[in-house]
């Protein structure tokens, strides 16, 4: 070893002498690092610890919080379910989870995802619980847009003047917009039953659509023939089905000559 090298060796040496690792202190570094609110609570359920993020969201201090002091950060709405959803969990002795929405410094409410799991003794005897709450507000709000356009869409479909259905992969109904209740009389529930086909369509023809649908379920290949459909006062009325490749959705509206039209596509 040169000169150089031991002189590094020796600063890094005294360097190591003189700052110790402090392996406490390095992840009590980490675990306020975290974006997530970490904490430990008691066998009973009453918090002990919390993570630095927990103070910078809430603006709590540990004498505030410590306890069951936490609770008036929950929303009013939230409260007493989550309450409720905790003391299930402690009696259980297993993990749990919960959503909730949590009051923020400046009065503004989060969504959370509350995750729970405890911690035993050699004995099995419950000693602490450790948890952690993640913000998933943008994923509420994401989730609350998808169902905001599902519900235009639906109200969209439901003003078309044909009958519409959405399939499955696999051919199983999943949706049928209003003007198909209205002419069959059934339920959205009803619908997605394995039985509609047999409710709404004529015994003699149901052979035919079995086939067909199989065939192009298997090959996705088109088809198109004509079939006898219930109306909800039990008269059958006649409909052309069209298909073209894979089942998706039906759209069926009255043709000129009083025969209804079926068009699939």
């Amino acid at each position: 070893m040169n000169s150089t090298q031991e002189q590094g060796s020796a600063t890094l040496a005294n360097t190591l002498d003189q700052e110790p690792l402090q392996p406490a202190s390095a992840l009590q570094a980490l675990i306020d690092m975290s974006p997530a609110i970490l904490w430990r609570a008691q066998p009973d359920g009453s918090i002990d610890f919390l993570n630095r993020r927990f103070y910078d969201y809430t603006g709590q201090s540990p004498k505030e919080a410590y306890g069951w002091g936490w609770q008036v950060i929950i929303h009013p709405e939230d409260l007493a379910q989550a309450m409720q959803l905790w003391r299930e969990v402690l009696a259980s002795g297993q993990p749990g989870e919960m959503e909730v929405r949590m009051r923020r410094f400046d009065a503004v409410y989060r969504w959370f995802l509350i995750r729970a799991v405890p911690t035993r003794d050699g004995q099995g005897s419950i000693t602490s619980w450790f948890g952690s709450n993640i913000d998933i507000e943008d994923r509420k709000q994401a989730e609350e847009k998808l169902r905001d356009d599902e519900r235009e869409l639906r109200g969209m479909v439901d003003a078309i003047p044909h009958v519409i259905h959405v399939f499955d992969a696999d051919g199983s109904f999943l949706y049928a917009n209003q003007p198909v209740l209205d002419y069959t009389g059934l339920s959205p529930d009803d619908v997605r039953k394995p039985d509609f086909r047999a409710r709404i369509f004529h015994p003699e023809d149901l052979e035919n659509i079995r086939v067909e649908r199989e065939r192009s379920l298997i090959h996705g290949t088109s088809f198109e023939f004509e079939m006898r459909a219930r109306r909800r006062d039990g008269q059958y009325r006649w409909f052309l089905i069209r298909q073209r490749g894979r089942v998706r959705s039906v759209a069926i509206r009255r043709a000129q000559n009083s025969r209804i039209e079926c068009s699939l596509g």
